[in-house]
């Protein structure tokens, strides 16, 4: 058995030593690989705790810890705690169902059963390459990663920002998600490449359609007197602001008008 990366298998035995030399400590958790947690084995009671006789499952969202525990939360419930080894091929942001397995002072543990719904498969990150392999580290430390790329662009250069669709979600533990470069927008950090990671992970787009255009246009023919009784029509009046033209808004603007004794602004 061993461990895909675009292509390439390594072994189990130098799993290890391959993330510690290529994704650094970040991705040194649970998610990255099977093991049984010092606490016990998924859904059997640690100290302290009492098995839950009675049981229940039920569907929630998953949200996960950096550190590889989440929870799973659902409307008029309790939050049940997930231990890393109980969330299986869950990702942060799915919709599962969970049972709970034991119960303390603290609450509800339990693991997840079955996966529901999975969350948008969009991930923004900073690109990693190294000689025929490539990744994504994601800029949510809660979504597991790396995400293992089949395919990268050869102008595209490690460290640059990213944003990637994932293909295959994981189904085990031990497996990352797999998947292909949506777009790579240069050196992390820059203002205008962060607005663009953003529009393109949330898939926002900014050029409307004809219709739309269309629409508006109409409703702005549609208003009534009643719309505009009580307030100042400024619609023709030549406002200038200081707002650039790529503002998210424009908010600050001004007007002057010739007067006899001078101007009003």
């Amino acid at each position: 058995m061993g461990v895909p990366v675009a292509g390439e298998t390594f072994p189990i035995k130098w799993e290890a030593e391959m993330r510690a030399l290529l994704l650094g400590p970040r991705y040194d958790r649970p998610a990255m690989k099977p093991r049984l947690s010092s606490r016990g084995e998924a859904g059997r009671p640690r100290a302290g705790m009492q098995r839950d006789a009675q049981g229940g499952s039920w569907e929630g969202m998953l949200s996960v810890h950096p550190r590889g525990f989440g929870f799973v939360s659902s409307l008029g419930r309790d939050d049940v705690y997930i231990p890393p080894e109980g969330i299986g091929g869950a990702m942060h942001g799915d919709k599962v169902r969970v049972s709970v397995v034991a119960r303390s002072a603290r609450g509800a543990e339990g693991r997840v059963e079955d996966i529901v719904g999975r969350r948008s498969p969009r991930v923004a990150g900073t690109l990693r390459k190294r000689r025929s392999s490539a990744w994504l580290e994601p800029d949510d430390t809660r979504i597991r990663g790396p995400v293992v790329l089949t395919a990268v662009p050869k102008d595209a250069r490690d460290g640059d920002a990213a944003v990637a669709t994932i293909q295959r979600f994981p189904q085990r533990a031990d497996e990352n998600p797999e998947g292909e470069l949506v777009v790579v927008l240069g050196a992390p950090g820059d203002p205008q490449v962060e607005v663009a990671k953003i529009l393109i992970r949330e898939q926002v787009e900014e050029q409307h359609t004809p219709a739309a255009m269309l629409e508006a246009e109409a409703m702005a023919s549609r208003l009534t007197k009643g719309d505009v009784e009580h307030r100042k029509d400024l619609r023709d009046v030549p406002l200038l602001t200081i707002d650039p033209e790529d503002a998210r808004d424009h908010d600050d603007a001004v007007a002057a008008e010739r007067l006899d004794d001078g101007y009003r602004v």
